[in-house]
């Protein structure tokens, strides 16, 4: 009896496990047949007309892939491949929304040495259906390239020259680099302008700095399809060159840019961007005003700049430079009130102080090797650096503040520029 009745269970657990199997397999076989389709993937790259060479081909076969579902049926379906190489030639997946995307092996980063190449497009798998995709990936960062004129590389010794866009990460070159390679550089989002700012010394020991600021939307040649943000597959190319007077004399530094859009293969020039916010006039004809870079310094390092200079020029001749300026700290303010110029003060509400014919500001700047600019003179530079001492004499600025130096200058044809050269001083 207890043999029968093993035998009666162990066939029945059997036939239970059969009937199971069978349904499990028919369950399945229907899920494949009605909720499953399949994908076949492909990678392209679409370089920068600029850049492309039918010899300068980009492989694909090291590109990762991802297939991530976007649906309520596909959220926890992920499909991640090492390599295109590893992905089969058909992948079967649930119907459904997907995004497939690739990229250059690794991470994109802020600045590399080569173009970064990414891309992703969205999916709809239908069921028994065999989707074709190809993802297309483009440049995602941009290419910034760097060069010397002869004539800046004769005028100068040493600089320093920054490239900055706004984010806690700027490009810097310097003299030990002649002929920089260039520099894949990462944007990001609604970047729409950059800073070029130097400070060099030359071949005679005198400092001089520039700045300039290079919007996107003043391009000379715009296009329909290309935004005012900076985007990958742009080509940036920075030329340094010098500028001099008509006796030859070297007054400052000539920094032009030009951009190629991704799908152009010309360049076009950006036109600098002057003090007051619009494109900075030529020298031959309304005024120029080229501000130094904001300084920012340490008493207690001792590291101030050794000067701070302001080009300013009209071939119409300069009438008025007015400076005003604001104090960063109360014991700066307490000696701009009383610090007057030929019975001017250097407080706005007083008007500011014109440099033209000053004979009290002449005997000031004496001190840096400067002197007064005179009416009617087509070009001066403003040793701003020769405030410096008294910025000293006061400490560190307010938290939050600067000394910020506002200069109007007008010329003998009513023209104007205006700007403000701010410094920060910490203790």
């Amino acid at each position: 009896m207890k043999l029968i009745n093993i035998i009666a269970l162990s066939t029945a657990a059997i036939l239970s496990l059969a009937s199971c199997e069978m349904k499990n397999e028919l369950t399945g076989s229907l899920v494949d047949k009605q909720d499953m389709g399949s994908v076949e993937l492909g990678i392209s790259v679409k370089q920068p007309v600029s850049q492309t060479r039918a010899e300068e081909t980009v492989a694909t076969n090291n590109f990762p892939v991802t297939i991530q579902g976007t649906s309520a049926e596909t959220a926890d379906v992920l499909k991640e491949y090492a390599t295109l190489d590893e992905v089969p030639s058909t992948i079967s997946v649930p119907v459904g929304n997907y995004t497939v995307s690739s990229h250059t092996p690794g991470e994109l980063q802020k600045k590399m040495e080569n173009p970064y190449y990414a891309g992703s497009t969205d999916i709809t798998v239908s069921k028994g259906i065999t989707s074709e995709v190809d993802v297309v990936c483009r440049m995602a960062n941009s290419r910034i390239q760097m060069k010397y004129g002869d004539d800046f590389k004769a005028a100068f010794s040493t600089w320093t020259i920054t490239v900055d866009d706004g984010t806690e990460t700027a490009l810097s070159y310097t003299e030990s680099d002649l002929n920089p390679a260039p520099v894949y550089w990462y944007f990001g989002e609604n970047i729409t302008s950059i800073t070029v700012n130097i400070r060099a010394v030359t071949v005679q020991g005198n400092s001089v700095s520039e700045r300039r600021v290079f919007k996107k939307e003043d391009a000379a040649d715009k296009y329909e399809e290309v935004g005012d943000a900076f985007t990958g597959g742009d080509a940036l190319e920075i030329n340094m060159g010098t500028v001099e007077s008509s006796t030859g004399e070297l007054t400052g530094i000539d920094i032009t840019t030009n951009i190629t859009f991704e799908d152009e293969s010309e360049s076009v020039e950006i036109p600098t961007t002057g003090p007051g916010g619009g494109p900075e006039p030529p020298i031959g004809g309304d005024v120029t005003l080229n501000l130094p870079a904001d300084v920012t310094y340490s008493i207690s390092a001792g590291n101030a700049p050794a000067s701070a200079d302001a080009y300013i020029a009209s071939e119409a001749g300069l009438d008025k430079i007015i400076v005003t300026i604001t104090a960063g700290n109360d014991a700066f303010q307490a000696i701009l009130v009383d610090l007057t110029m030929d019975g001017q003060s250097f407080l706005a509400e007083n008007g500011g102080v014109n440099l033209i014919d000053n004979e009290d500001f002449g005997n000031l700047v004496a001190t840096v090797g400067s002197s007064a600019p005179t009416n009617g003179t087509k070009e001066y530079t403003f040793p701003i650096g020769a405030f410096f001492t008294f910025l000293d004499m006061t400490g560190a600025t307010d938290s939050g503040k600067q000394h910020e130096f506002h200069i109007t200058v007008t010329d003998k044809n009513g023209e104007e520029a205006s700007g403000v050269f701010k410094v920060t001083i910490n203790e």
